[in-house]
């Protein structure tokens, strides 16, 4: 019995691609600000954020900038920090 052929799916498009690129700058802008608020509401500078969410200040401050692109632990570990949830970082 021969084998089965699965057909091979096609590779994304440049502008399929492009878009894709799109959102995760979109989300990540939407995080950092999300971040920066929650830290703003707590009344944190981000040496204290720092020490909170044992996460650098350096890193905090990029995350707010929308610059890396964040784990979901380090999401967590933001979140609990600031006394927020991962839901209320990623909601627009």
């Amino acid at each position: 019995m021969a084998a089965r052929r699965i057909p091979l799916e096609k590779p994304p498009t440049k502008a399929e691609l492009d878009k894709v690129e799109r959102l995760k700058s979109q989300m990540k802008v939407r995080i950092g600000r999300n971040v920066k608020s929650a830290r703003a509401t707590a009344g944190l500078t981000l040496r204290q954020a720092e020490v909170r969410c044992n996460v650098s200040a350096n890193y905090l401050s990029e995350l707010e900038r929308g610059l890396p692109d964040v784990s979901v632990s380090v999401l967590v570990q933001v979140a609990a920090g600031l006394g927020t949830t991962v839901a209320a970082l990623v909601s627009e």
